[in-house]
């Protein structure tokens, strides 16, 4: 019987959470700032319609900048089938630079024209194409002794290869 009594003469034990406490006010603090670090860039894509014939046959064809990416190349097209140039693998890999430089021309033919598709097969690799898109949306020109990035194509649209 003393036994009894003996417990309900205690009071229950309080929990001591003084150490996580401490590890909240340091760890809140660090995910904050690492988060402003780690920012996610989006790229805004245009997919092509379904229904891709144009209804207008009297209009003339506009210039409609095509980049296709082939396992052994880079061809540079008009949308009406007009190859412009077909850029050939440097040392085993894709030429970005010259991709880079072609459409830099291009772009100064065609001043006011924003649009682009990139056209690739399944089994491109995503560098690959992230590379080309990059090209294909700015370029970094030297200008008094700096890097300056000049924009060329920035809407993209993709598709599959013919």
């Amino acid at each position: 019987m003393k036994k009894r009594l003996r417990r309900h003469g205690k009071e229950p034990a309080d929990l001591d959470i003084t150490a996580f406490m401490n590890l909240m006010v340091i760890l809140v603090p660090f995910l904050l700032i690492t988060a402003v670090f780690s920012q996610i860039t989006i790229l805004e894509l245009n997919l092509p319609p379904a229904d891709t014939v144009n209804t207008e046959s009297d209009k003339k064809p506009e210039f409609l900048l095509e980049i296709i990416i082939r396992p052994n190349a880079l061809e540079v097209s008009d949308r009406p089938g007009r190859l412009i140039k077909s850029i050939p693998l440097k040392s085993g890999k894709h030429d970005y630079k010259a991709l880079s430089e072609l459409l830099s021309i291009l772009k100064a033919r065609f001043p006011g024209k924003q649009e682009a598709m990139i056209l690739s097969s399944p089994d491109t690799s995503y560098d690959t194409l992230i590379q080309v898109m990059d090209s294909t949306r700015m370029v970094e020109i030297y200008q008094a002794g700096s890097v300056v990035q000049a924009e060329l194509f920035p809407d993209i649209s993709l598709g599959d290869a013919p």
